[in-house]
């Protein structure tokens, strides 16, 4: 089954040159990151929202093993000079994770979450050729995984408050991203290997290497 990108714009929210751009950079990066994770079935849709990061107006959502979304705000001030960064980038990260939903799927606990979370980040820094911006928080990882050990195994962590952050639970934002991206980058140090191929490894053995004190 072909995998097929929709560009929703019947608002008229993008002019005939950005929307013109914007669907051939998507369909470009969509073709050759599913090539690279055997996808097929994927429906992409991308739409204009002002839900997106304040820092690229690019954003991402993959539910699902056979939906992906990517989510762009063209007003923001940062939009103009990124999106072609930005869009590849988010492509390559939502779309692992709609080929982790069809293996062992994004999880339900904080340890699952972590490591879908770092592989998509790792598969997404491929296409970067640098760790995404969410890869890096100002606090101690030590620290961050030591309060994480208490909770991995949780189905009712707090995941918007590991992600995105919460000053009621003194967590900075990103805290579960670079947590995540830190725990992929040890494992594969010492496993080898990349994102791609360890697409369906069970998250325990992540945890394994951190707790083993590898690095």
């Amino acid at each position: 089954m072909a995998n097929v990108l929709h560009l929703m714009t019947a608002g008229g929210l993008l002019s005939p040159e950005l929307e013109a751009g914007v669907r051939e950079v998507a369909q470009e990066a969509l073709t050759r990151h599913a090539a690279r994770l055997g996808l097929d079935g994927v429906d992409v849709a991308v739409y204009m929202t002002p839900w997106t990061l304040p820092e690229t107006g690019v954003g991402g959502y993959s539910p699902l093993p056979h939906w992906v979304q990517v989510t762009l705000t063209p007003e923001n001030p940062y939009f103009m000079t990124r999106w072609r960064t930005e869009v590849p980038a988010t492509l390559a990260h939502e779309l692992h994770h709609a080929r982790r939903w069809r293996g062992p799927g994004y999880g339900r606990t904080l340890l699952e979450a972590l490591v879908s979370e770092g592989l998509a980040q790792h598969f997404e820094a491929e296409e970067r050729g640098a760790p995404p911006p969410y890869a890096h928080v100002d606090s101690s990882l030590d620290t961050l995984w030591q309060r994480a050990r208490a909770e991995l195994y949780t189905p009712t962590y707090n995941h918007a408050a590991w992600f995105f952050g919460s000053e009621a639970a003194n967590l900075p934002r990103w805290a579960g991203y670079a947590l995540g991206y830190e725990l992929v980058r040890r494992f594969l140090n010492v496993e080898g290997g990349n994102a791609m191929s360890h697409a369906d490894a069970p998250a325990e053995l992540f945890r394994a290497v951190w707790e083993q004190g590898k690095s």
